[in-house]
């Protein structure tokens, strides 16, 4: 195959904008009448929201409008709309906050000092419930139930079940099995997560954000404030950094928008420090439970693995981390005989969506670890064992798909 990308060099194309300071991010967009805002976050990781009063919050001086859940059209919203039970976060909640940081209501201020201080004149009056942190206490009969409806708090399942594993394991010479634990991860990219939005009298919003997606921003803008698309335009500058924590759609980019259509004037939100390690999205944390049996030669014959996510509080694209750690977990090794059981768990914590490898990561890890455990106990090389499981071209993997192009060997030798 001849490559005409890879191995070749390539011209950075925005590296002078960059290193000259002439590119501009959403934080340096200034419009005129430009407002400033702050958004309100919920002190509890579980608990029902009972009465909000933003009145003195709204007679601060320098304040002009006050938005709480009660603003919105209450839409729970989702990157996977074509699934309504995948869609249950609200970006101002009305009823019910599940993890410490989620938004309850927005201020606009002519500046960000008085945004702060009304911040802290807006009342809540919360009912505390019990709150579960960890996916292996809430997948337990009794666990407190996060949202209503959902069994044992499993938010999403995914299985993979290729050739026969449990007949494989009987012919095995050697079983090994071991628990791993994957931490998350906070992105921490250098611009924090801003927006800048502009709605005018005729209905049109123009919202200038840092994001991977304006298109994925634009149709969750207008579905969520009960807009056209074609009303919407979202634009996107230079990002500095997203790492897929820009994915979706976020509470500086939602309620910016909506104080600006209640004011029709421009409205800027940039999130702190603070508030991106503890409001925003992170890499999935992971327990994994993996079973291999191996022959005496150090040939793979079967592998059984079984995940638990810590999803958080919401859907979000985490969804997409359960299904690609287990596509990828397999790689790039051959396994005749593979099952995967995969199961997303709500928790009382920042939800969990797409951070860099979206779930290969921590496949590779734990595969990885375990396979020079294996070759240790068996005294074989660890890049023998390797040489002698290989993926080659044209291999059809566990989930049905087939790899052309593969250079495992080459790199091995």
């Amino acid at each position: 195959m001849k490559y005409t990308v890879i191995n070749h060099p390539l011209h950075n194309i925005d590296g002078v904008a960059k290193v000259t300071g002439r590119a501009t991010y959403t934080f340096d967009v200034k419009l005129p009448g430009m407002l400033y805002g702050k958004v309100l976050r919920s002190p509890y990781p579980h608990a029902r929201i009972l009465h909000i009063d933003t009145s003195k919050a709204e007679r601060l001086p320098g304040v002009k409008a006050v938005v709480t859940g009660k603003d919105t059209l209450g839409v729970k919203q989702g990157i996977w709309r074509r699934y309504p039970e995948l869609c249950d976060e609200e970006i101002l909640a009305r009823e019910k906050v599940r993890y410490i940081g989620e938004p309850v209501a927005a201020v606009a201020a002519v500046d960000e000092d008085t945004a702060e201080e009304a911040l802290d004149l807006i009342e809540v009056e919360y009912e505390p419930l019990p709150a579960v942190f960890d996916p292996m206490e809430a997948i337990k009969e009794g666990a407190p139930q996060i949202h209503e409806g959902v069994e044992r708090n499993i938010n999403v399942t995914r299985h993979i079940e290729w050739g026969n594993v449990d007949e494989a394991f009987k012919d095995a010479d050697y079983i090994r099995e071991d628990w791993f634990k994957c931490s998350g991860q906070a992105h921490v990219c250098m611009e924090t997560h801003c927006a800048v939005s502009s709605y005018t009298p005729d209905g049109k919003l123009t919202v200038w954000t840092s994001t991977q997606s304006p298109y994925y921003i634009q149709v969750l803008l207008a579905w969520t404030l009960g807009l056209r698309e074609n009303d919407v335009r979202v634009i996107s500058r230079y990002v500095g950094g997203g790492f897929g924590s820009k994915f979706e759609l976020d509470s500086a980019q939602f309620c910016s928008a909506l104080l600006s259509m209640k004011l029709c004037r421009p409205v800027k939100i940039v999130l702190t420090r603070e508030e991106e390690f503890t409001a925003t999205k992170r890499r999935t944390p992971m327990y994994y439970h993996v079973r291999t049996g191996v022959k005496k030669d150090g040939r793979f014959v079967a592998r059984e693995v079984r995940v638990f996510t810590d999803g958080g509080a919401y859907t979000s694209m985490g969804a997409t981390a359960l299904y690609l750690t287990g596509f990828f977990h397999s790689f790039p090794y051959k396994w005749p005989n593979y099952r995967y059981d995969g199961y997303r768990v709500y928790t009382n914590t920042m939800p969990s969506s797409a951070m860099r490898g979206f779930g290969a990561p921590q496949a590779i890890f734990v595969s990885e670890s375990q396979i020079d455990m294996i070759a240790e106990e068996l005294g074989i090389d660890p890049i023998e064992i390797r040489r002698i499981n290989a993926m080659t071209p044209d291999y059809e993997i566990p989930g049905q798909a087939t790899i052309r192009s593969c250079g495992l060997l080459e790199c091995l030798d």
